[in-house]
């Protein structure tokens, strides 16, 4: 089967957004630890640093966790197997940590919303 017409134009166009992405990251923690005090820092009684912090936790937990116990089982795609042990574990990984992460989102946004109610 041959590739799609314009698939060059897609994978630059996704190399550029990915770059984006990355320095607009460094840029944002950079400017962040520059401007931020020493000790916890509140914002409307709330806070943001512990916050910051469990969230980068979760994230960092849940990638490790997700890369242990993600499948090395080859796929057969369109009639082509893949069976590289690192891309289908890399992939897993990300497929389940985006669920953990969307599942947790949900949970948390439900017991903000019935915490407030009161």
């Amino acid at each position: 089967m041959d590739s799609p017409l314009f698939i060059d134009i897609v994978l630059y166009t996704i190399y550029v957004l990915l770059a984006a992405a990355v320095l607009l990251t460094v840029w944002s923690v950079v400017r962040g630890a520059r401007c931020e005090v020493r000790g916890t820092k509140y914002e409307n009684g709330v806070p943001v640093r512990r916050i910051a912090w469990l969230a980068a936790g979760l994230l960092v937990v849940t990638l490790v966790v997700t890369w242990l116990t993600a499948s090395t089982q080859p796929l057969t795609i369109n009639g082509k197997t893949f069976s590289d042990a690192f891309w289908l574990r890399m992939s897993d990984m990300l497929i389940n940590t985006a669920l953990v992460l969307i599942v947790v989102l949900t949970i948390t946004i439900t017991l903000i919303l019935t915490i407030t109610k009161r």
